[in-house]
């Protein structure tokens, strides 16, 4: 897929995610009772309309040693004749944001090698995750505020949690998200440096979902390569 595809790929898949959570909301379904694993059901719906996608849930097939599979299991994985689709999903609520929960997605999204994977990250914000209508996570707004791709790029630090720094500030990791991340980035270095980019916001009644593509970044030498339809962004 070009960058144009991905992006309407993005908004498709965010419309579909609002669009399901407004209807719930129109039927009596209070927002205490959605669930995060209760987004699976619009995203599978929306993929399994187009033929080309073989689809599977909690993906986990990484050929890494040292890994735990609920370190680098993908929420949603979708196979094409030459596209890989592998999808995280997550819903922001009062009760759960955190931004280091989506940093943790974003680097299990920079696991896949190839720069023609794609990559998406799609959050939901019930109305208890919102603020003016945008999101009451720093971290995505930070993302959404630049209008352009952000780099991210993360340290190991021997017995204590990886240090995450983006192109405007360091985000901290707890112990325990640390220890998850830091896995991962042992078992492949080049997970640690990777980009993000908002590529869809869409509204619904009073539900929002914004929808991000990570590019994994590897640097050699003095060269840094990334997918090829970000290379344009980088300007």
């Amino acid at each position: 897929m070009d960058q144009s595809e991905i992006i309407n790929l993005g908004k498709s898949l965010g419309a579909a995610t609002t669009s399901w959570l407004a209807e719930r909301a129109r039927s009596g379904f209070d927002e205490s009772l959605l669930s995060e694993a209760l987004l699976v059901i619009p995203l599978f719906e929306f993929l399994r309309r187009d033929p080309r996608w073989r689809i599977s849930g909690e993906w986990c097939e990484w050929k890494l040693e040292g890994l735990n599979k609920g370190d680098v299991n993908i929420d949603l994985y979708a196979e094409g004749k030459a596209e890989k689709l592998f999808l995280e999903f997550k819903l922001l609520k009062e009760k759960n944001l955190n931004d280091q929960r989506l940093i943790k997605d974003m680097v299990k999204l920079a696991l896949p090698k190839r720069p023609e994977d794609i990559r998406l990250l799609v959050v939901a914000h019930p109305p208890s995750g919102q603020t003016k209508q945008l999101s009451k996570s720093t971290l995505l707004r930070e993302i959404d505020a630049a209008g352009k791709p952000i780099k991210f790029h993360l340290t190991r630090r021997d017995g204590v949690a990886p240090q995450v720094n983006s192109d405007r500030r360091t985000h901290a990791l707890s112990d325990k998200v640390g220890r998850h991340v830091d896995r991962i980035i042992r078992c492949d270095p080049d997970a640690a440096k990777f980009v993000v980019e908002r590529i869809a916001s869409e509204r619904d009644s009073e539900f929002l979902a914004s929808v991000y593509s990570i590019s994994r970044t590897i640097v050699r030498g003095s060269a840094t390569l990334v997918s090829p339809s970000l290379i344009e962004n980088f300007t």
